[in-house]
């Protein structure tokens, strides 16, 4: 296995861990939502990571020219917008409703890459999304389900997490993908307090008790900080096709922890459709092995035709 091939299984399995974190984000975020109104949450949120990013890699915003500047700052604001839909999503559905719904972002992706780019994602990250929006299908299915305005919402949340995960491929490639994280998050802690002073009253936050301050340090620094400072990096390495069908299990963990918290029930069609998802995620991640050993077997046809 040589060193690129290394890296991108390191990185697969970087965005499989960010996937366990945005999925505990949910059910929190929801548990926050009761005593916070969602803009000021989001931006107390983004303040404070856009701080603990600056305070560690703030040398690194040198290294970026102009333009790197305004692309770092459209990512953020990419950033902030998909954190608006998943914030209200939540005010208007369930955690666990909404993790499903918002996973269809993982056919998305290559349909807008190949959209983009103009260019096939390949056959194996093709199959691989398929087969995981199967399974993410067979799990958030029910019998006359209804369709609200937070699963419209979440709809939307789709759309803007696929956008966003071609974007962080696009940007990370061609800047320090940790210098981009930071300025992404200065541009959506800035984005989201201005819209929360136009529209919100500040909260009174001598109200709050000491669990809504456990939550809201858990969810700004290892449902925000730690994702999306990997994600960058991941991303540089991997395509974006894996970005997404790794990081849609985050339904998964997200449904699992809703589950502990007490916001949904489990039953056998959840199962179903999380090995679904499983072996959507296994033809993904089989391409390299296959790949390399049908290059083994081409290389040797070769030398035998040579002899």
């Amino acid at each position: 296995m040589n060193l690129q091939d290394r890296k991108v299984i390191l990185s697969d399995v970087s965005m499989l861990m960010i996937a366990v974190f945005w999925g505990s984000g949910f059910g929190v975020s929801s548990f926050l939502l009761r005593s916070m109104s969602p803009m000021w949450l989001l931006s107390f949120r983004f303040l404070l990571s856009a701080a603990v990013v600056l305070s560690i890699f703030w040398k690194r915003i040198s290294r970026l020219d102009v333009k790197d500047l305004f692309l770092s700052c459209l990512g953020g604001f990419s950033l902030a917008i998909t954190f608006l839909f998943q914030i209200f999503g939540l005010v208007f559905t369930t955690p666990g409703k909404q993790s499903f719904i918002q996973s269809i972002n993982v056919i998305l992706v290559p349909i807008m890459f190949a959209i983009l780019y103009k260019r096939s994602p390949g056959r194996f990250s093709l199959a691989g999304a398929v087969v995981t929006t199967a399974g993410l299908l067979i799990m958030a299915f029910t019998p006359g389900m209804s369709f609200n305005l937070g699963d419209t919402l979440s709809l939307g949340l789709a759309f803007t997490v696929a956008f966003h995960v071609i974007l962080v491929g696009n940007f990370s490639r061609r800047m320090d993908p940790l210098a981009y994280a930071v300025v992404s998050f200065v541009s959506a802690a800035f984005l989201t307090t201005f819209v929360a002073l136009l529209f919100e009253p500040f909260p009174r936050l001598t109200d709050l008790g000491r669990d809504f301050w456990m939550f809201f340090l858990y969810v700004s620094l290892v449902v925000t900080v730690v994702p999306f400072l990997i994600q960058p990096v991941a991303q540089k390495y991997s395509p974006d096709t894996h970005a997404a069908i790794l990081m849609s299990t985050e339904s998964l963990w997200g449904y699992a922890i809703a589950i502990f918290m007490g916001e949904e029930a489990l039953n056998f069609q959840v199962l179903m459709g999380g090995l679904v998802i499983f072996a959507g995620v296994l033809v993904t991640e089989s391409e390299l092995f296959i790949m390399k050993q049908a290059k083994k077997r081409k290389n040797k046809q070769e030398q035998k035709t040579a002899i």
